[in-house]
């Protein structure tokens, strides 16, 4: 089963991902596999891309990589998928082993564009969060996590992040099967998505 958890950058997607694995029962096998793997080399970035460190820009990603992944895990095969490095905002040479489980998680900001990899999807879950609070934990989070300063935080935020969130994610919840609302914790949701995924499995 694939689950796919879309929403813009410091929007929650990671912690309702972890919220879900975590109330699945232990007999449903559950991972957690980030978009983030799927960056292009910056070698291969357009120009427009790599320059303006544009990384929420569709063009950023490699989707036929991606999908091919995707698909291999779901039919449950091995799959090598590339390590991203942060630090460097760099796809490194490495890659991890992802042994198929019950449930995939695949969470990103556009995890939810590309119309091929929606139809492997058995839910789809966007969660919607509001632009300040976006903000600031991409803020906290990049200053504390990723060694980033306050100018290239916000100065990102204001010359492509914002833009990009407006243009291309915030249109994706057209797509989502559940819109999650995150300003905080929502268990409920989390619950009701709980009692989805257990509804399909039994079938």
């Amino acid at each position: 089963m694939l689950i796919i958890v879309c929403g813009g950058t410091g929007s929650g997607k990671t912690t309702v991902s972890q919220e879900i694995r975590k109330i699945l029962p232990k007999t449903i096998t559950t991972q957690i596999i980030s978009m983030d793997a799927f960056y292009k080399k910056r070698e291969y970035m357009d120009e427009d891309i790599y320059f303006k460190h544009n990384f929420d820009h569709p063009n950023a990603f490699d989707w036929p990589l991606m999908l091919e992944s995707l698909t291999k895990i779901l039919n449950k095969e091995n799959t090598e998928i590339p390590i991203y490095d942060f630090s460097v905002s760099e796809r490194t040479d490495k890659f991890e082993t992802i042994i198929p489980t019950d449930v995939i998680i695949f969470e990103g900001i556009l995890s939810l564009y590309d119309a091929k990899i929606n139809e492997l999807a058995d839910i789809k879950i966007f969660v919607d969060t509001p632009d300040d609070e976006r903000f600031i934990r991409r803020l906290l989070r990049d200053k504390n996590e990723r060694g980033r300063t306050d100018d290239n935080v916000i100065g990102q935020w204001r010359n492509t992040v914002r833009r990009m969130h407006r243009m291309f994610v915030s249109p994706l919840k057209a797509e989502a099967d559940i819109v999650v609302p995150w300003y905080k914790m929502n268990q409920t949701a989390i619950h009701a998505i709980k009692g989805a995924i257990e509804a399909l499995i039994k079938k």
